[in-house]
């Protein structure tokens, strides 16, 4: 009886969910996509926030965006697994910092907009961290716990802070 009761409720969270996503709050928004349990739902609020998802790509818990607005700035192929608490960074700068902005050392080289680009059949584990302007390429595989500073090139397993090269790897080929 009370699993039934339970499943009502669920599947009423879920149906209000998905027909209000247009008409919430941003802060909601982003509290339903980074805690909410249903990879689904997590899915269409991601895309309020400016990310694009191909088919059977759903972000775990704690899949956060850091970014100034709202734009798609990440995309992210098809087959793709994302483990929890990934972080993509499509904005960095001292946002709230209106002197250290106008430094121009920090201005050229350390403030960075960019998209984040994922191909198809990617690998995302545990923890990482993806800097702006990163494109990582199909069937790639990305360590727990790593931070990705620059492009992943196809068919490759990197790993650490910052990430390094482990292997790279042919199509088909048993690694």
């Amino acid at each position: 009886m009370k699993k039934k009761v339970f499943a009502k409720i669920d599947e009423a969270v879920y149906k209000f969910l998905l027909n209000n996503v247009n008409i919430m709050p941003m802060r909601f928004i982003k509290y339903i996509a980074f805690f909410y349990t249903d990879a689904r739902v997590r899915k269409v609020y991601l895309r309020k926030l400016g990310v694009k998802m191909g088919k059977n790509t759903y972000g775990n818990l704690g899949l956060r965006i850091v970014s100034d607005d709202y734009n798609t700035r990440v995309i992210i192929g098809n087959n793709v697994s994302i483990a929890p608490n990934v972080t993509f960074i499509v904005c960095s700068s001292a946002n709230n910092g209106e002197k250290i902005n106008k430094i121009s050392y920090v201005k050229k080289h350390l403030w960075k907009k960019d998209k984040i680009i994922i191909a198809d059949d990617v690998w995302i584990g545990a923890n990482v961290t993806i800097l702006p302007g990163v494109n990582i390429g199909e069937c790639s595989v990305i360590g727990a716990g790593s931070v990705v500073t620059k492009d992943v090139e196809p068919y490759t397993i990197v790993a650490g802070n910052p990430a390094k090269v482990l292997k790279h790897f042919l199509h088909n080929a048993n690694i």
